[in-house]
C-alpha cells in the first residue's frame, strides 16, 4: 500500500480549493446572469410603459362648415361632416424606406377621438389605448396587429387603395373605452367613407 506523502495532502487541498472556487464562480455567474435578465426585463417593461404613456401625437381634423366636410390634411382625405367625424383626431405617417433596404413601408393613418387622446386615463400599462382605427395604403395589406379586424377597402380617386382596420378591444383599455363611449367599428365605418382631395 502506497503511503501518502505530505505533498499529496497539499495536492488534495489544492484540488478541493479549485473545485470550490469553480462552484462559487459558477454560482456567482448564474446569479449575475439572472440579475442582468431581470434588469433587461424591467428596462423593457419601463420602455413599453413609457411608449404607451406617451402614445402617438394626434392632430385635430379640420372642420369646414361651408362645404360640410371634415378634412385630414396630412393624409389628403375628407369625410362628410358629422358629430363623430368632427370628434376625430389622427396621426399620419407617409410611406418611407430604411437606408440600405429596398422595402417600402406603406403610409399609415391612425385614428382616435379627442376625448380618448386627451384623457390621462386612456393609457394603461404597456397598452396604448388611444388608437382605435387605422388605415394603410398598400396592396396586399395585412393588419399591424392580428387581433385587429378589417373593415374593408376603398379605392380613392387619387389612385390609392385605403384599407381600414379597427380594434375590437385592446387588453387593459376597456375602462377607458367605456368612459369615452368608444365604438371602434363605428369610427372605422366613418373612415371608410373618406374620399381623397
Amino acid at each position: 500500500m502506497k503511503k501518502f506523502e505530505p505533498r499529496h495532502y497539499v495536492y488534495a487541498v489544492l484540488l478541493i480549493l479549485i473545485l470550490v472556487s469553480f462552484l462559487v464562480l459558477s454560482l456567482l455567474w448564474r446569479h449575475q446572469q439572472n440579475e442582468v435578465a431581470s434588469i433587461n426585463s424591467e428596462l423593457s417593461t419601463l420602455t413599453a410603459n413609457q411608449a404607451a404613456s406617451q402614445g402617438p401625437t394626434y392632430y385635430d381634423v379640420t372642420v369646414s362648415p361651408s362645404d360640410k366636410a371634415v378634412y385630414f390634411p396630412l393624409a389628403k382625405l375628407k369625410l362628410a361632416d358629422s358629430t363623430l367625424a368632427e370628434g376625430l383626431v389622427y396621426t399620419y405617417t407617409p410611406s418611407y424606406t430604411i437606408p440600405h433596404d429596398k422595402k417600402v413601408f406603406p403610409a399609415t393613418l391612425s385614428v382616435s377621438t379627442h376625448d380618448l387622446a386627451a384623457n390621462a386615463q386612456s393609457t394603461t400599462q404597456q397598452f396604448d389605448c388611444t388608437e382605435v382605427a387605422y388605415a394603410d395604403f398598400v396592396t396586399p395589406s395585412y393588419p399591424v396587429n392580428p387581433m385587429w379586424k378589417s373593415d374593408g377597402s376603398v379605392k380613392l380617386s387619387d389612385g390609392r387603395t385605403m384599407n381600414v382596420y379597427y380594434a375590437p378591444s385592446i387588453p387593459g383599455c376597456g375602462g377607458a373605452w367605456r368612459l369615452n363611449s368608444i365604438n371602434s367599428k363605428a369610427i372605422a365605418d366613418v373612415l371608410k367613407q373618406a374620399s381623397s382631395y
